[in-house]
């Protein structure tokens, strides 16, 4: 297993993780006092990826029952106050029954969904999700009951064809937005190292969950994509994973290569997650 974290490893939550988990709950217990059944961690946290500055706090919140638009209303007085005590790490998750999480109806449900200290959107739950995945396989109990508790039963054959569709849906379109001009993508692949960073390790850890059937962070995607695409790819992987640690030298003395490499890249992995 190629994963930071295996699964028999203990979790530790880092030390700026737990202060703004402690902020949360007492603003929680003050607003909405007896409401959460349970919260868990997912996402780089509970995969022992989690990189301060970087990474946010992935996490499911499981209500006693559901909530009303009262209790919702609260929930975004304390999402904003939060962002505003502490903007980094992020509070990103959603609010969910034990009915949302165990029902075989996928996506009749919607939940609120929280994300950089605003309620984004009403989602629905599904069991075969990849976050709900890592919820199974690797989630922290931070309060409340035990993950196995509730049944989480994967279907890896739709959980893959779900992956499948993000790659030829968000990715896809990602690629044709930077490959059109003029667009701000367009512009952007040639100076942000950022969107170098985020759409050539964002499509490899997708890669890696498809062949292998379980998660990695973005630098253990990266590490497996060195292993297993051809060398000619190897620079902007490199140059990717250089980005993402920090690393001030970058691999490239012309940056229109760098673009032209990250989009032959990109395009080269969404074709061989349809062959998977």
């Amino acid at each position: 297993m190629t994963q930071t974290q295996t699964r028999n490893e203990p979790k530790r939550i880092p030390e700026e993780v737990k202060k703004v988990l402690s902020a949360y709950f007492e603003k929680i217990d003050k607003k909405l006092p007896n409401k959460l059944e349970s919260l868990y961690l997912f996402g780089s946290v509970s995969i022992g990826a989690y990189q301060e500055g970087l990474s946010d706090i992935d996490f499911y919140a499981v209500s006693k029952e559901k909530l009303t638009q009262s209790d919702v209303e609260k929930l975004i007085e304390i999402h904003h106050e939060m962002r505003k005590e502490y903007p980094k790490p992020s509070l990103d998750g959603m609010y969910l029954t034990r009915e949302d999480l165990e029902s075989e109806n996928n996506g009749n449900s919607s939940c609120p969904y929280f994300n950089e200290g605003k309620l984004q959107s009403y989602r629905p739950f599904h069991r075969n999700w990849i976050d709900a995945y890592q919820l199974q396989t690797y989630g922290i109990v931070v309060k409340g009951l035990p993950i196995e508790t509730y049944n989480l039963s994967v279907d890896w054959t739709e959980l893959k064809s779900n992956l499948v569709e993000n790659i030829n849906g968000y990715w896809q379109n990602w690629v044709r937005n930077c490959e059109r001009f003029p667009s701000l993508q367009y512009i952007g692949l040639y100076v942000s190292a950022n969107m170098i960073e985020w759409g050539v390790l964002g499509v490899t850890r997708l890669y890696y969950s498809i062949r292998e059937e379980d998660i990695t962070s973005k630098d253990g995607a990266g590490e497996y994509a060195l292993r297993t695409v051809p060398e000619a790819y190897h620079q902007i992987i490199q140059e990717a994973l250089r980005i993402r640690n920090g690393n001030k030298f970058s691999r490239y003395g012309s940056m229109r290569k760098r673009r032209n490499d990250a989009l032959s890249y990109m395009k080269y992995i969404i074709k061989e997650c349809n062959n998977l």
